[in-house]
């Protein structure tokens, strides 16, 4: 079983990115609202893949990555922003620490959270 997890303050998101893994039957899906929710679920689960959000009220997704990455440097990140020009300085800054990430814009669809869910889990099943 493995656990996927979405920090986005957008429930519209969040409840996409359930519709889009609901047919993998070896998933959790777990959820946060803002990154000190999704840091602290981090802590508790250990998810195999985080989806997050840069631009959050509590904690922004820079900061969470920040501390997720002192928890675990191994796990996929997948920024999923509409913001990235925005954070781009700090992206760099989070780059050149060392901490990996990955990049998707938004709108992201559910054919592509189901392939970087695939891809990152190396899952075979699920309907595309």
């Amino acid at each position: 079983m493995y656990t996927v997890m979405t920090i986005d303050d957008e429930r519209s998101i969040r409840d996409g990115f359930k519709l889009a893994l609901e047919d993998f039957s070896e998933l959790d899906v777990l959820e946060a609202e803002n990154g000190l929710v999704g840091v602290e679920l981090f802590k508790k689960h250990q998810p195999d893949l985080i989806f997050l959000d840069l631009k959050m009220p509590v904690m922004n997704g820079a900061e969470a990555l920040k501390q997720i990455r002192a928890l675990n440097p191994n796990v996929p990140i997948y920024i999923v922003t509409a913001f990235a020009k925005e954070f781009f300085e700090e992206l760099q800054t989070l780059q050149n620490q060392g901490l990996e990430f990955e990049i998707a814009s938004k709108p992201i669809s559910l054919l592509q959270i189901k392939q970087i869910t695939q891809a990152a889990l190396n899952l075979h099943g699920g309907k595309a």
